[in-house]
């Protein structure tokens, strides 16, 4: 049902025509069922006519009276009306009101001139009735999302199960960051849901932005969707349902307690948007439930038995809390009369990478720093993001390690997954062959001349045994990590070289009861053929115990205490020895 608001005039030309014995209000389609295209005509009921005296309608939404000769004329047949060309044409879809008189009316009362006592009774007759087309407008208009307003509005929503939210909630800005590569305009819609890394606290955005093309960031108010307390900067850090082109969300600065109640025009948005994210009793809506819990999962139909979805949760572990929630949330998307089987959580594959940065020279420790944690979140984000079983992408991973802004290149030297470790580097079709298993960011080796990997060393002694010598072994380890950075910096540099096992280390350092030897004329026999010499290995050295712990910057230690530990260098990763420590064993007794 459609309906349109009759002003004053229009009802006042209507009356005065009835008055007068003429044909007032006589409804037409637009565009008429005769006359689907131009040239427009109606064909009027009661002919001849003699006079047509007003022709009112819908245009752009709004009533019109539209131009007599201008937009319309009476045809010579007299009972023809056609529409002009360029006229003003009705809205399609909508109805016209024709006043006119036929030839035939023979009015008793004629008067109607301004002043008369007919005139003045319908004027005032037309004056209400114009009132009351008003108010079946306010009352028309109160039953949808676009034009109710206040309570009205409050009664459409709640169809939809939505309440206006009430002061005292906290908001927020959050940055929405575009990916690297992505092109064109990203729209970001009203409702948008961010939430914490633990998925106990959830936001929505309250209006929709757009990124524009060259456009890196935006920001939206967001609403705490209940009455949590305020969050601290960077703590709204997820979107469950990935957004195309989106890299990361944040809230730059800690949210506060808000005092206004939504407005109108943020309910009526957030309505709008409710029904894009409501979706129910689908598969796709299984998925959206499960990825707003910050896992993913592979869902399927069985063909062999109908009525029956298949999940397999893709985590290493589901805690009682995150399990609840998973099954609460599957359970409110379910279709009815569907059965939900579990198939059991099946853990990820681990994929580890080595990379070699060239980062901007003259930076500062800390801003190096940065660098690689930045790039180690961008590179598990990718990975958190990629579909299930799907290969990954080594221009993408480049893309994104390249659009930190002090990396100036960077190389993939490595590739693995498994146990034992399978090469899964395809640098010829530019993929990562992981497909066919869940995957997750394992161990992400990043190698840069500009910073680098520390190297320590803790020896234990007997209080009875002569102590070692601290700056011995610096003097000896500082020579052999000299040899060791010259030699790895090329990735020609032979794998047996660049694998420093824990009898390499120890072989390479003075102890009171061995002596130190160079590193370098070990490599040499090993990778010339000649005559190789044994490794010391702890049963040599006691009763001093030696542990060598590597040390990226990314926090990640290795730790080699016997002959079976080992830590293989990336092309050009250089070490540095941070400290030789001598401990003391207590005495006996």
């Amino acid at each position: 049902m459609t309906f349109r608001r009759r002003n004053y005039p229009e009802v006042l030309d209507s009356l005065l025509t009835s008055i007068t014995k003429g044909v007032a209000a006589e409804e037409h389609p637009f565009p008429p069922t005769t006359s689907a295209s131009p040239p427009f005509q109606h064909s009027l009921e009661q002919s001849p006519v003699g006079d047509i005296i007003s022709v009112y309608g819908s245009r752009d939404g709004a009533s019109v009276l539209f131009r007599k000769g201008a937009d319309y004329k009476l045809l010579d047949d007299g009972k023809t009306l056609a529409w002009q060309k360029g006229a003003q044409l009705p809205d399609a879809g909508t109805l016209v009101q024709i006043n006119y008189y036929p030839k035939a009316a023979q009015p008793v009362l004629t008067d109607i001139q301004t002043g008369s006592v007919v005139r003045t009774l319908a004027e005032s007759t037309g004056l209400e009735m114009a009132r009351l087309y008003a108010q079946l407008e306010a009352v028309y208009q109160a039953g949808f999302v676009d034009t109710a307003t206040g309570g009205a509005l409050d009664k459409v929503v709640a169809l939809l199960g939505i309440e206006r939210v009430t002061g005292g909630r906290a908001t927020g800005e959050v940055e929405f960051t575009r990916a690297p590569g992505s092109r064109g305009v990203i729209t970001i819609p009203a409702g948008v849901r961010v939430i914490t890394e633990d998925g106990n606290i959830e936001y929505e955005t309250t209006e929709s932005i757009e990124l524009s093309p060259g456009q890196n960031t935006a920001r939206v108010v967001a609403r705490d969707l209940e009455s949590n307390d305020p969050l601290l900067a960077g703590a709204l850090v997820v979107l469950p349902v990935p957004i195309v082109g989106i890299l990361s969300v944040t809230n730059p600065a800690p949210t506060a307690i808000a005092t206004q109640d939504e407005r109108d025009t943020e309910l009526r948005t957030r309505a709008k948007n409710f029904l894009h994210g409501s979706e129910r009793g689908t598969l796709g809506a299984i998925k959206a439930a499960i990825a707003r819990q910050r896992i993913t999962a592979d869902v399927e139909e069985p063909t062999a038995t109908p009525g029956v979805i298949e999940i397999t949760p893709h985590a290493e572990s589901l805690p009682p809390e995150l399990q609840q929630r998973l099954l609460q949330a599957v359970e409110d998307a379910r279709p009815a009369g569907v059965r939900i089987v579990w198939k059991g959580t099946q853990r990820p594959a681990k994929v580890n990478l080595t990379l070699r940065l060239t980062t901007t020279t003259g930076l500062l420790e800390q801003d190096l720093r940065a660098a690689q944690r930045s790039v180690r979140e961008k590179i598990a984000n990718y990975f958190a993001r990629l579909p299930a079983r799907e290969p990954g992408s080594i221009n993408r991973l480049v893309g994104l390690v390249l659009s930190v802004p002090s990396v100036e290149d960077v190389r993939l030297v490595a590739a693995t997954w498994n146990n034992p470790p399978q090469d899964v580097l395809d640098p010829v079709n530019g993929l990562l062959q992981i497909a066919g298993a869940p995957t997750q960011l394992g161990e992400l080796q990043i190698a840069d001349p500009n910073l680098p990997t520390r190297l320590d060393v803790v020896v234990t002694y007997p209080a009875n045994d002569p102590a070692p010598n601290p700056p011995t072994i610096k003097t000896d380890l500082t020579n052999t990590l000299t040899y060791l950075n010259n030699a790895n910096a090329s990735d020609q540099t032979p794998a047996t070289t660049r694998a420093l096992s824990f009898g390499k280390l120890l072989l390479a350092m003075s102890l009171p009861n061995k002596t130190a030897s160079a590193l370098e004329a070990y490599d040499q026999a090993v990778n010339t053929g000649g005559v190789i010499p044994p490794l010391p290995d702890p049963v040599a050295i006691h009763p001093y115990r030696v542990q060598f712990v590597v040390t990226l910057q990314s926090g990640l230690s290795h730790i080699l205490i016997q002959p079976t530990d080992l830590y293989t260098l990336t092309p050009f990763e250089r070490l540095t020895l941070a400290d030789v420590t001598a401990v003391k064993e207590p005495a006996n007794g």
